[in-house]
C-alpha cells in the first residue's frame, strides 16, 4: 500500500538530517542548489532532497547514504536498486509532499492554497476542457490532480496534460476518469486539503495511482509520526 509524508521544511533543522548538507547530496543537487538566488530557497531545496533520502531509506530499512535515487530522460525519479517500489515527490514553497508504493507509478503534486485572479486562466491554457462555471477554488483540485497524473505517467505536462480525462463536479470538486495510452487497468486520483503551518493554513494535496484512494499523509517532522521500515498506511478522507 500507498506512504506519504507531509513535511514541514521550515522545521527540518540541518542536523536533522545531516551533519553537513554535502554529505547525501549528489553533485547535480549542490550545483542547482547554488543556482538560487535566495538562502532560504536553496536550504528548502538541500532539506528536500536530504528528507527524500532519509524517508524512502527509513521505509525501506536501509541506510540512507546506500538508496540511491536516478531519473528517468523525462526527469521522473526512481530507485534503480529497489525496481518495485515507485516514489514521486512534490515542493511548494516550505513544504514537501512523498508518496512511495509497490502497486505501480504514482504521481503526487502539492500547492499552497492562496487567492489569485489569474489561477483559471492558467488552468485553461493548460487544460482546454475546464467548463466556465469553475470556481477558483476548482483550481487547486484540478490542478494538483493534472500535475499528479502526469507525473504518474512521467510525460510531464506539456506532453501529457492532453492524457488526463478530468471530471469538473458542480460542487467545485474534480475527480480523475482516467489516462489514456498508458495501459487497460485503471488510474485512481485522489485530492485533499492539508493543515500547514507555512503562510498559507492549507495546502492542496494529490495522489494518482493504480491503488484506490483514500490515503493518510503522515506530517513530518513529527514524534508520532515517524517512519517505520516497511510501514503501510491505508485508511484517510477523501476530497
Amino acid at each position: 500500500m500507498m506512504d506519504a509524508w507531509l513535511v514541514d521544511l521550515d522545521q527540518v533543522a540541518p542536523t536533522d538530517i545531516s551533519a553537513h548538507y554535502p554529505e547525501g547530496l549528489t553533485e547535480e543537487e549542490l550545483a542547482r542548489g547554488a543556482e538560487f538566488v535566495h538562502a532560504r530557497a536553496a536550504h528548502r531545496f538541500y532539506r528536500a532532497r536530504l528528507t527524500v533520502r532519509r524517508l524512502l531509506a527509513e521505509r525501506l530499512g536501509l541506510a540512507a547514504h546506500d538508496l540511491r535515487i536516478h531519473y528517468d530522460p523525462a526527469g521522473k525519479p526512481y530507485l534503480p536498486d529497489q525496481p518495485g517500489t515507485h516514489v514521486s515527490w512534490s515542493r511548494s514553497d516550505g513544504l514537501l509532499l512523498l508518496g512511495a508504493t509497490e502497486t505501480g507509478p504514482i504521481g503526487v503534486d502539492v500547492e499552497l492554497v492562496r487567492p489569485s485572479t489569474t489561477s483559471l486562466d492558467v488552468l485553461t491554457f493548460v487544460y482546454p476542457g475546464v467548463p466556465a462555471s469553475a470556481t477558483p477554488e476548482t483550481f487547486f483540485h484540478a490542478w494538483t490532480l493534472l500535475e499528479a497524473a502526469v507525473k504518474a505517467t512521467g510525460r510531464g505536462l506539456t506532453d501529457g496534460a492532453r492524457e488526463v480525462d478530468l471530471d469538473f463536479g458542480p460542487d467545485g470538486a474534480v475527480t480523475l476518469r482516467g489516462i489514456t495510452g498508458h495501459g487497460a487497468l485503471p488510474w485512481h486520483g485522489h485530492t485533499a486539503l492539508q493543515p500547514t503551518r507555512q503562510d498559507s493554513p492549507w495546502a492542496m494535496t494529490a495522489f494518482v495511482s493504480r491503488e484506490l484512494p483514500p490515503v493518510t499523509v503522515l506530517p513530518w517532522p513529527d514524534p508520532k509520526a515517524m517512519p517505520r521500515p516497511r510501514a503501510r498506511n491505508h485508511s484517510g478522507t477523501r476530497g
